[in-house]
């Protein structure tokens, strides 16, 4: 799309018009939308944003990539009242690309991924997988000084879903419903969250981790019977995650 001069005007609204379309998205990902659809740069986002959010047009909400910007009820109203102002080209133009945006937005918001050094020299990586009301899995792995992966982000969004389905898998693998349900466990490893919510904390080695995992599962037993299989597979769910990682394609 060939790009002209955009009044200030017109590019709040097509701010609120994008957020519409899209849903909440962090700032860089409604930068990436703007610029694919040639609409804006980076420098007059960020001043619209600012006075927007001061106008209370826009509201920012945590989340671990950042703050998602979402329109507000002002936001809507401002926009319904101008939204002829933009051209009809380029509202078909953002309607046209916005479900490709938003699955796209959408898997990155739902797998975060990061790496840090620890003051020991170890590095750890972090992976989660998020569902609009909760944390589903979030996995600490503890790496060797100097041992990275490159492009992370794009690794774990790659072999999210087939690492979900082995963790729960290994952990669930000896369940019975029918069987006993087995004692709670001495730590804090199982707690209910919710009605249909129960929170696993494992780790493989309180004093020297190599792997800790958080996950929610629907049921008691369920969850008691993962916490007590833990031990005998906490090993091999760490090689097959990064396993995972290493031959996930970026």
């Amino acid at each position: 799309m060939e790009r002209r001069h955009i009044p200030e005007t017109e590019n709040r609204l097509i701010i609120l018009y994008t957020l519409r379309q899209l849903g909440p998205v962090t700032a860089m990902q409604l930068l990436q939308a703007l610029t694919e659809a040639d609409l804006m740069n980076y420098i007059t986002m960020q001043l619209a944003l600012s006075d927007m959010e001061q106008q209370g047009q826009i509201a920012m909400r945590a989340h671990p990539l950042g703050n998602l910007i979402e329109i507000t009820g002002e936001g809507d109203y401002i926009l319904d009242s101008f939204v002829r102002r933009i051209p009809a080209s380029r509202r078909s133009h953002i309607d046209q690309h916005a479900p490709v945006w938003r699955g796209r937005f959408l898997n990155e918001q739902m797998a975060p991924a990061e790496s840090f050094t620890l003051p020991d020299g170890r590095v750890c990586v972090h992976l989660r997988l998020l569902d609009k009301a909760a944390t589903l899995m979030d996995l600490l792995l503890y790496l060797p000084a100097g041992r990275h992966f490159t492009l992370l982000q794009e690794r774990w969004r790659a072999c999210v879903n087939e690492v979900y389905a082995l963790v729960l898998g290994r952990l669930t693998e000896v369940y019975d419903a029918a069987a006993p349900m087995p004692p709670a466990p001495e730590k804090e490893t199982v707690r209910q969250c919710g009605v249909n919510d129960w929170l696993l904390t494992l780790t493989d080695d309180p004093a020297s981790p190599a792997i800790d995992v958080l996950m929610s599962l629907p049921d008691e037993h369920l969850a008691r019977c993962a916490a007590a299989h833990w031990p005998a597979v906490c090993g091999d769910v760490r090689e097959y995650v990064i396993r995972a990682l290493e031959k996930a394609r970026t």
